[in-house]
């Protein structure tokens, strides 16, 4: 074996250079000699592949069964037989108890003792002491006149009259209790009662002079 000195490029030895011609056939001969070897590998026809066919489906239809038939109608039942009669027969009354012999009693009876005297009849109840009061009948007979002019003013309100009652019902004083701050109503108020009767207050069964109060009420809706 030749020793290689790196001292000097002249001692080595020529068969060892480097050269791209071994190096093109080496790599020729490789490449030829797997070529041939994928070649020996491959067979020499492939085989042929098996026609694929469609595949075919088939579909039958099964009609299905008829129904089966209805069920027979259940027998008709029997008809009932009505319940029996049940007569209740009367119950003779019980026999009547036979009668008690008279008792004969030695002691006197009540009838044989004479009855007390009536009582006398009570004393008459007191006559009741009442007021005077207002008789219905002429206010609807004879109502309050409402003033044309406090119908054109548009007033309203509500007379309250203080009346002495005379013992023969007629008014003997008419007085203003309460205002209904209209002096043309008040003034029809005691205009209408002046003509009215009235009932007389009553005491001890005399008739006597009694005050009474009146309201009278104006209001245009009663027009």
């Amino acid at each position: 074996m030749t020793q290689y000195d790196s001292t000097t490029d002249t001692d080595v030895d020529p068969t060892r250079k480097f050269s791209w011609t071994r190096v093109a056939g080496f790599s020729f001969a490789i490449a030829l000699h797997a070529s041939a070897f994928m070649l020996m590998l491959t067979p020499a026809a492939p085989p042929q592949a098996a026609e694929e066919l469609p595949e075919t489906v088939e579909v039958t239809f099964i009609e299905p069964p008829p129904p089966p038939p209805p069920p027979p109608p259940p027998p008709p039942e029997p008809p009932k037989r009505p319940p029996p009669k049940i007569i209740e027969r009367p119950t003779p009354p019980p026999p009547a108890p036979p009668a008690a012999p008279p008792v004969v009693l030695d002691d006197p009876t009540p009838m044989s003792i004479p009855a007390p005297p009536p009582a006398p009849p009570a004393p008459p109840a007191p006559v009741a002491n009442y007021a005077a009061s207002e008789d219905t009948s002429y206010r609807r007979y004879r109502p309050p006149r409402y003033p044309p002019q406090a119908v054109r003013q548009r007033q309203e309100g509500e007379v309250i009259l203080r009346v002495l009652v005379g013992v023969n019902g007629d008014p003997v004083q008419i007085e203003v209790e309460k205002s209904s701050r209209s002096r043309l109503l008040d003034r029809a108020a005691m205009d209408a009662v002046r003509e009215w009767k009235f009932n007389p207050g009553m005491r001890d069964g005399t008739a006597i002079q009694s005050w009474v109060l009146v309201p009278i009420s104006f209001k245009l809706s009663d027009l």
